[in-house]
């Protein structure tokens, strides 16, 4: 029998995210490890932001693990902090500021994985 993989958040380095510059993540697991689920941690600086996109075929899903943000989804502002989690739904437009002076961390779960 094979053991699974253990993630671990503090391990590995911070690389730039291919599509929103100056936001930095780690992938935790990848469909290797889960078929169904991939999950990353995602660091936004203070005044970084993440742009208006969508997922065609993923859920996604996001845990605040530290820090404060605003959440856009569609056209509506939401603010969210450390503790919270939400499921946005596939295809809804979303994008995410950090207006506040501290670094915000994501845990982010899309399902189905991204590839």
């Amino acid at each position: 029998m094979v053991l699974p993989r253990i993630a671990d958040i503090h391990a590995g380095e911070w690389q730039e995210h291919a599509r929103f510059p100056g936001i930095y993540m780690k992938s935790l697991l990848t469909s290797t490890d889960n078929p169904l689920i991939s999950v990353n941690v995602l660091q936004v600086p203070p005044g970084g932001h993440i742009r208006y996109h969508r997922h065609v075929q993923q859920f996604e899903t996001v845990w605040v693990i530290r820090g404060q943000a605003t959440l856009i989804l569609d056209l509506t502002e939401v603010p969210i902090r450390d503790g919270q989690i939400i499921t946005i739904p596939v295809g809804l437009e979303h994008a995410l500021r950090n207006e506040g002076p501290a670094l915000v961390e994501l845990l982010t779960i899309f399902t189905p994985p991204l590839t």
